[in-house]
């Protein structure tokens, strides 16, 4: 934290991505000593465990956003499909007659 010019209290900017913690709660999770991994980023074992906690609440979380995100693009690709095979068969329909008048 540190004060701005109006005498408030505010908090700094974050200096680890998203995908930086998560690599970081990874590494905790795989055995390293908190202490050291501490050390390696420059944060308080506190926030370490506080990172852990947050990740580990969120990955239902991230399931299911992962799983509605996915049945998304699932039905846009199951429409997208079905106007390709209403344009072919126009297209065809359409051949077939121009070839039948031609003869």
């Amino acid at each position: 934290m540190w004060v701005n010019y109006r005498g408030l209290a505010v908090m700094s900017k974050l200096r680890f991505s998203r995908d930086q913690v998560k690599a970081i709660v990874l590494e905790l999770n795989a055995g390293q000593m908190p202490r050291q991994v501490s050390r390696r980023y420059g944060v308080s074992v506190s926030t370490l465990y506080r990172w852990r906690a947050k990740f580990i609440t969120e990955q239902p979380f991230d399931d299911k956003e992962r799983l509605r995100s996915l049945e998304g693009e699932h039905r846009r690709l199951k429409q997208q499909l079905a106007e390709l095979t209403l344009d072919y068969a126009t297209l065809r329909a359409a051949l077939i007659r121009d070839v039948r008048g031609d003869c």
